[in-house]
């Protein structure tokens, strides 16, 4: 084939190439349409049966027909019981071998060592037992210092790979900006995280036979998880954080890819990227462990009250004004600290603020004093009142948790969240 490459062509032309099947990472937020290395191939090689032109063909699929394994692997409908897709040979050959090899070298002739890296990739994908598929539901909003963090059974929060960026784009499950053209997006880095989860599946040939009834996969399957994990990093590391679109892949290392993948196009609720979550810390990291554990704890999951609060702190952070937010935390605490106060004779400003001074008194995570707590906890509520019943806030001065005076109500929010994703960290531990 390079010999008739190099006879007629002379020399590939090897260059950018628009590529709308893909997006191809050209930066850390910056990705595009367009192929970075592709070889321009001759119109004939495109052709169907191109490669049966040349005699030595012949001798190729004897041997491909006398292996046991490749025989039922190639020129017939490949992957999983319920995923199956046309592979053929001679265009096998083409995409995975001849166009890697003359990319590589960027010459038609001939150099065993790439051949051979090409080739074992190649055969060992076409020899290989099981077919991994990897569910991912992207994160927006969210970023973190370890590239790979385990959760329970096999899930994973790690950063997207280039392959996974590039469908989650195809699907709307990142928010992009276009610029530089149609063929080219930025996604921030906050949104290129993921929850994932890998499972393995027998290979199936047409010529081995299929069931009748094939069995579906189970997908999506990590919309709890995600949720639970989103509702743990709020809780621990504040900000807006929000799980996606599932998305069903095959791995990236196998090789070829016969599956196409699929995708749940459900609602997208998209984080704001000015108040991103951010897990920097080991310790950080730790208590969200703790927190997506105790979240499916059965009483934890039965604790209405606390429910109605996690709900409410999680609809909190997703809100960009302000004022919005200190509603829902105000809410959060109403439902968090009411219940667990024996004292049902005071107003409901003072039930909040007393519960949660007992609870938070010389927290070593707040480092507050009980009295500053309850301050600042009826502050929260009053300022609360004055927003829902159409007060201007804006102008009011507010004293932090560290005893700094402010009229920025984002500022009081900020504390008012930490102050509350704490206390209901220790709620969750009452029921450990």
């Amino acid at each position: 084939m390079l010999g008739d490459l190099a006879g007629r062509d002379g020399v590939p032309k090897i260059d950018k190439m628009p590529d709308l099947r893909n997006w191809w990472r050209y930066g850390q937020e910056s990705f595009a349409a367009v192929r970075p290395d592709a070889w321009y191939m001759p119109e004939r090689v495109t052709m169907v049966n191109w490669l049966d032109t040349f005699a030595e063909m012949v001798a190729v699929r004897n041997s491909i027909d006398a292996d046991p394994i490749l025989s039922t692997r190639i020129d017939t409908l490949v992957g999983t019981e319920f995923s199956l897709q046309h592979r053929r040979l001679d265009w096998l050959l083409v995409e995975c071998l001849l166009e890697p090899m003359i990319v590589t070298t960027r010459t038609y002739t001939f150099d065993e060592a790439v051949f051979d890296l090409h080739y074992n990739r190649l055969e060992a994908g076409l020899m290989a037992e099981p077919v991994r598929l990897v569910e991912v539901i992207p994160l927006n909003g969210f970023v973190a210092t370890k590239t790979e963090i385990p959760l329970p059974d096999g899930v994973v929060l790690c950063s997207m790979t280039d392959r996974q960026m590039s469908r989650a784009i195809q699907v709307l499950a990142v928010p992009v900006e276009f610029g530089g053209g149609p063929n080219s997006v930025q996604v921030s880095r906050f949104h290129q995280w993921a929850v994932t989860k890998e499972r393995s599946y027998p290979v199936r040939s047409y010529k081995q036979g299929v069931p009748e009834q094939p069995q579906a996969p189970s997908f999506p399957s990590l919309e709890e998880p995600a949720a639970r994990l989103v509702t743990a990093l709020r809780v621990v590391c504040g900000g807006s954080a929000v799980a996606t679109r599932p998305i069903h892949m095959q791995h990236d290392e196998d090789f070829p890819h016969d599956i196409e993948g699929s995708a749940a196009l459900s609602a997208v609720v998209f984080a704001d990227v000015n108040r991103p979550t951010l897990l920097l810390a080991e310790d950080q990291v730790d208590a969200v462990l703790k927190v997506y554990a105790m979240l499916a704890e059965p009483a934890v999951v039965q604790d209405r009250s606390l429910q109605v609060a996690l709900r409410r702190f999680v609809f909190a952070g997703s809100k960009p004004l302000p004022a919005d937010r200190l509603i829902d935390l105000n809410i959060c605490s109403e439902a968090l600290f009411i219940q667990r106060n024996k004292i049902k004779t005071m107003k409901k400003a003072d039930t909040v603020a007393v519960s949660g001074g007992q609870m938070l008194a010389d927290d070593p995570v707040l480092g507050v004093s009980r009295g500053i707590i309850e301050q600042f906890l009826r502050k929260a509520y009053l300022l609360r009142n004055a927003e829902i019943h159409g007060n201007h806030t804006s102008s009011k001065t507010m004293t932090l948790l560290n005893g700094d005076k402010t009229t920025d109500l984002a500022r009081f929010v900020d504390d008012l969240t930490h102050l509350m994703g704490r206390a209901i960290q220790l709620a969750l531990a009452e029921h450990a």
